[in-house]
């Protein structure tokens, strides 16, 4: 399992090559973008993160965006979708409810 807080594209083939097989989170503030990341690559390489935390923060129909945004690659598999880091201060608890619940009914485990 590999952390990397920065732009993960052209490192996910080196680490596949290497034995790593997950990488924990895809930022999105770092340019990276889950649901540009090829079904093959999801295949071999295990993806957690992805959801923007900053979209997260501005509650409502951001979250809901970000969530319905993500919902193809969720769909597909090979993706853990998660805020793409820690919940930052910035997140209201209703906000982060709020994520929380509509992640749960969004991807069926709730």
């Amino acid at each position: 399992m590999m952390d990397s807080d920065g732009f993960i594209g052209q490192l996910i083939p080196l680490w596949i090559e290497a034995g790593i097989n997950v990488c924990d989170p895809v930022e999105v503030a770092a340019g990276n973008d889950i649901v540009k990341v090829p079904q093959g690559v999801r295949t071999k390489h295990r993806l957690r993160g992805g959801i923007d935390k900053r979209e997260i923060a501005k509650g409502g129909a951001s979250i809901a965006a970000e969530i319905e945004r993500i919902m193809p690659v969720v769909r597909s598999g090979g993706f853990i979708p998660g805020c793409d880091h820690g919940i930052p201060g910035d997140v209201s608890w209703s906000a982060f409810v709020e994520y929380a619940a509509l992640l749960a009914r969004s991807t069926g485990w709730l």
